[in-house]
């Protein structure tokens, strides 16, 4: 056992639940499930998936871009080359709809894994399983169907191969060896490995000397990726370069600034551990749990990462379930040596299981259904890129950043576009500012536009679009070629146009938009018509659902719209439901 925790050993009375740790281990399998349902627009997905098929045509990780016209031709450093083909490779033998199964599965491993490593540190399967349900609770508002999961099961790994016990050098290799070409967040794992192998308490000459060589030997294999050593600085970009207009962006800004992903519990989490690390410093408390300079370390890097970027929030959640777990466990342990407690440890357990259940009851597990909510798949240009395939459309498109990556897993670089959720991997600061301009209607934004050498423009309705489609349509220089219910496709004039175009094929995306322009004009009749074949089709949608509601309202039947509204909610407690 770790000398951090030769104070508290498990009690030798315990009875069957609570003697093992398969049982904590199962109910927490269950809870951790039960926070995988956070719902996110998950704009980067789609050209991850996009990048695998990529991969897989081109027959190599080393990419040029040809999916825009700003940067076309120019170096693509696509340093989660690997996460991209298993993006591609699940969505070819399961479908894109799976991959709510491939976030779940790697959510669970994940904090089943840390919940082991905290049972083996602490000698209590009680503490860790609470320890790692607070840890998933801070980081659930984070956790998208993004390759960063991947960082996620790499430090539970790690924690497992090195925390208070001697990691073996083939183990670690091979993990760094695939996890720099997952994600970035290979160089947090080198930064915890060097706290984990750090002899704290044999500060030795050849203990310091072993330490360093296994942790070059690690570094020494993450050059083994498509960008050689350009791999360590590029995931570094966003997190020093603080002039970077990239950090503009909601996700990469501090959790305590307005805008962005927000974890309710991270600010309380920082008090607790502050507070947990002070009374380090009490008699009765170091008798109870030893300092252990490995955890403090970790508190304070993940600590420090986090408040500088909300992106890093996930990392800190783990650090936060490593600290707790055993500053719980001795708090616990004299509870279940309690003979009277021990029989309701069965019972405990499967409150706990049941509490677990009843989170995940309300969500449906089906594929289809779960993937719609949790990406926001419904906010994506389906009619719009159904109207460019039907009419095979090529060109220069000024689209909708968060559409970027949907137009290229839909045309496969047949639209280029301006810029994508890629950002400084392909496209440098001057183009994102440019983009910035046009989104907030700045300055000499059409000229933006036209000078970029757009054809065509694809955009949503909301988020400020109807000024800017006004804007390009009042210089008679651009017209309206095709209008969704989710946004226009506009083109500018001189652009070669097939003839006859055609309309996409009837579907649920051509129902709403024609439920969509029969609202416009006023006709409520023919509205809830399309909106009820819409509905048929696909009675568990989002927007099927919003737009029945909205019908039979304006047909004055608002009894019969909340029922609809609650069957929806039903198959899926949504909170974009209403």
């Amino acid at each position: 056992m770790p000398l951090m925790f030769q104070a508290f050993k498990a009690p030798a009375l315990l009875s069957w639940p609570a003697q093992r740790s398969w049982p904590w281990l199962l109910v927490g399998a269950l809870a951790y499930l039960s926070f995988g349902f956070t719902e996110m627009m998950g704009s980067d997905l789609w050209w991850h998936i996009a990048a695998g098929r990529e991969i897989v045509e081109n027959g190599s990780p080393w990419l040029t871009d040809d999916w825009s016209y700003t940067e076309s031709g120019s170096p693509w450093r696509n340093h989660e080359w690997l996460a991209d083909l298993l993006f591609y490779a699940w969505v070819q033998l399961f479908g894109v709809p799976s991959l709510v199964i491939w976030k779940w599965a790697l959510i669970v491993a994940s904090f089943c894994l840390l919940q082991q490593v905290l049972t083996r540190v602490s000698a209590s399967p009680l503490a860790a399983l609470l320890a790692s349900v607070a840890g998933i609770a801070i980081a659930a508002p984070f956790l998208d169907i993004r390759p960063q999961l991947y960082t996620l099961l790499g430090i539970a790994l790690l924690l497992h191969f090195a925390l208070l016990r001697p990691a073996r050098l083939r183990d670690l290799l091979l993990l760094f060896l695939i996890w720099v070409n997952l994600h970035g967040g290979f160089v947090f794992g080198l930064m915890l490995l060097g706290i984990l192998l750090c002899p704290w308490r044999d500060m030795s000459i050849l203990a310091v000397r072993n330490a360093l060589l296994k942790w070059t030997a690690c570094a020494a294999i993450c050059l083994v990726n498509p960008d050689g050593l350009k791999i360590f600085w590029l995931p570094l970009v966003y997190a020093l370069n603080a002039d970077s207009p990239y950090r503009s962006l909601g996700e990469w800004r501090s959790p305590f600034e307005a805008g962005g992903i927000v974890s309710p519990l991270y600010a309380y989490s920082l008090v607790v551990a502050a507070a947990l690390c002070l009374s380090w410093l009490l008699p009765v408390v170091r008798r109870r749990v030893a300092f252990s300079p490995e955890i403090f370390a970790m508190v304070l890097l993940s600590a420090a990462m986090s408040a500088t970027s909300r992106r890093f929030v996930i990392l800190w959640a783990m650090a936060f379930a490593i600290l707790l777990a055993p500053f719980v466990a001795p708090f616990v342990a004299p509870f279940l040596r309690q003979r009277l407690v021990q029989p309701l440890m069965l019972p405990a357990l499967l409150a706990i299981m049941i509490w677990a259940a009843m989170r995940v009851a309300p969500y449906s597990l089906y594929p289809p259904i779960a993937y719609h909510y949790l990406s926001a798949e419904y906010v994506y240009p389906h009619g719009l890129m159904d109207f460019v395939d039907v009419n095979g459309l090529k060109g220069n498109t000024f689209a909708f950043y968060n559409w970027g990556g949907y137009v290229h897993w839909r045309s496969d670089g047949q639209l280029k576009v301006f810029i994508d959720g890629r950002a400084n991997t392909v496209f440098d600061d001057a183009t994102y500012m440019q983009y910035v301009s046009v989104l907030g209607a700045k300055g000499k934004w059409i000229e933006i536009i036209e000078n970029s050498g757009a054809q065509l423009f694809m955009w949503p309705r909301g988020r400020g679009g109807q000024r800017l489609i006004r804007g390009l349509l009042q210089t008679g220089r651009w017209r309206l070629l095709y209008q969704d219910v989710r946004g226009v496709l506009l083109v500018h004039q001189g652009f070669a146009l097939p003839s006859p175009l055609r309309l996409p094929p009837d579907g649920v995306d051509s129902d709403l938009t024609a439920a969509f322009m029969a609202s416009q004009k006023g006709d409520n009749v023919a509205a809830l018509a399309a909106a009820s074949r819409a509905h048929d089709r696909r009675p568990w949608g989002q927007a099927t659902c919003t737009w029945l509601k909205r019908t039979l309202q304006a047909n004055g039947q608002g009894r019969e719209a909340e029922s609809v509204m609650a069957n929806c909610r039903a198959r899926f407690p949504s909170k974009y439901l209403r």
